[in-house]
């Protein structure tokens, strides 16, 4: 039974010395096949990277385009509304623009002629008229633009 028991042990030690010799030879190629894997893994997660910073730059893009059109009209719609102010009498003038924002009022008033805009002052309410002239003088120190 001694004889039986140690061949079982040297088998069993041939069986771990493959196994291990198996181990040692694969080793490497699993290591490149691991390596492999990752890589490619990388490459897809850095295109899908890519990918989404393109469309993040395309709707940059778009959003400035719609921005700088949206201030287009803005400015055009304010030189509009300054030229319509223009063409009215001061007493109307002063009454219309006495219903509006004061800072919006104020932009008109910046907008137009000196003459014109006293004359509309003129004929404005004296308190509103004196928030006016506040309204512009603060923006005029503070170079602030027009609203």
């Amino acid at each position: 039974m001694l004889a039986g028991t140690a061949d079982a042990s040297a088998n069993e030690t041939d069986i771990r010395q493959v196994i291990e010799e198996y181990c040692v030879a694969i080793s490497d190629a699993a290591a490149e096949r691991r390596m492999a894997i990752q890589s490619a893994i990388l490459k897809e997660l850095e295109a899908r990277v890519e990918d989404k910073i393109a469309r993040l730059d395309q709707q940059k893009s778009e959003l400035e385009t719609l921005l700088k059109r949206r201030e287009d009209l803005r400015g055009l719609a304010r030189q509009e509304l300054v030229d319509i102010y223009a063409g009215m009498e001061p007493e109307v003038a002063s009454i219309q623009l006495e219903k509006l924002d004061v800072r919006l009022a104020s932009s008109v008033l910046r907008q137009l002629k000196p003459r014109q805009a006293s004359a509309i002052l003129n004929e404005m309410n004296p308190d509103f008229a004196a928030r006016m002239a506040k309204t512009i003088a603060s923006a005029s120190r503070s170079g602030k633009e027009d609203p």
